[in-house]
């Protein structure tokens, strides 16, 4: 129970760290390409390893799902970034 806690924390501290380095990749003025590499990795990432995890059942599809809107979420965070260059 206990390594299932930190497995969770430390997905939660890696998906929050990478929102932040997409937001100061928009804010330092970073192309448009940079801005996408993090989102589609993420996704990428996270639908290989649900499909390794789970196979073939509806978890796949609510992996997808989620993993396409934190991707938008990170591109978001580096939209805002751009629009607050300094």
């Amino acid at each position: 129970m206990a390594l299932a806690l930190v497995l969770i924390l430390l997905i939660v501290v890696i998906t929050i760290a990478l929102g932040i380095v997409n937001y100061q990749l928009g804010k330092h003025g970073q192309s448009t390409q940079t801005g996408v590499i993090i989102p589609v990795a993420y996704a990428i990432v996270r639908i290989g390893m649900t499909m390794m995890a789970h196979g073939e059942n509806g978890s796949v599809w609510s992996s997808v799902t989620g993993a396409v809107l934190v991707a938008a979420i990170y591109y978001g965070a580096f939209v805002w970034g751009r629009s607050r260059q300094q």
